[in-house]
């Protein structure tokens, strides 16, 4: 599973955002372990358990697992804003601000009350480089691609979740999530960390609404469960509904179900 954010792929393969008419060879994706074997030049691999907190002090280059950037509120609430996948580089932001100046007025202003923190959401490896180590090879590449792909497609993925969250219905988005998240072979399970606390606050809803839309998911076939892992047992239906081609009601659903 590649981390999409909210976004269901065009069937044509463009971006959400367009395309660009080809004029000339595209620079191609270093893979992870011509990444990983550079990166170890100057930096360190490391291990680390679900839940951990990342140290701000640290750029990351994520080989296994789940990361997300989290929004932290004053009463402690976590909302995972977006979720980093196997070949993403994270915590990057910091060196780029310190290398290009960027104003921070605007960030201080519309973060007063919260922080941001990475959070593993599984065990998760690694490879951790130090901010003034990642400066001094900022220019090199695979290090130069990975940061400009990063920072795209961040910028992307919080787009998307922005349009989608501002213009969508709640059953469209956890539609289009699951779509995202499902393990794309059969039996195309969910992860377990994907509960419907993380949904809800992901999408900015309440969790009752996430329950309930479960529950009319598992009422129509749609999705299953098996020894405490949901899975979806139809995705032709769920992609139908993520894309608006059909309609599902979760209005009169009964809340008291478990969450997953």
């Amino acid at each position: 599973m590649k981390s999409a954010s909210m976004t269901i792929p065009s069937p044509n393969g463009r971006s959400p955002l367009g395309t660009l008419p080809d004029c000339g060879a595209k620079v191609p994706l270093p893979d992870m372990e011509t990444c990983r074997n550079h990166l170890l030049r100057f930096s360190r691999e490391i291990a680390v358990p679900r839940g951990t907190k990342l140290m701000v002090d640290r750029v990351f280059y994520l080989l296994e697992g789940t990361v997300t950037l989290t929004a932290v509120s004053a009463t402690g609430e976590r909302h995972s804003l977006v979720y980093f996948e196997p070949g993403d580089l994270l915590s990057f932001i910091p060196s780029v601000n310190h290398v290009y100046s960027i104003p921070h007025d605007a960030f201080d202003f519309l973060l007063s009350n919260e922080s941001l923190a990475m959070f593993a959401k599984t065990p998760c490896r690694l490879i951790s480089t130090e901010h003034r180590e990642f400066m001094r090879h900022m220019d090199e590449e695979p290090v130069k691609t990975l940061l400009i792909r990063g920072l795209a497609e961040n910028l992307i993925k919080v787009i998307v979740q922005s349009v989608n969250n501002c213009t969508l219905s709640a059953t469209v988005r956890v539609c289009r999530m699951l779509s995202v998240f499902m393990r794309k072979d059969p039996p195309h399970h969910l992860p377990r960390y994907l509960t419907h606390t993380e949904i809800a606050g992901h999408l900015s809803l309440h969790v009752m609404t996430v329950t309930k839309i479960f529950q009319s998911l598992r009422k129509e076939g749609i999705l299953g469960k098996e020894r405490g892992i949901t899975f979806v047992k139809d995705p032709a239906r769920l992609r139908s509904l993520a894309a608006q081609q059909s309609l599902l009601s979760y209005k009169h659903c009964d809340s008291r179900e478990h969450l997953p």
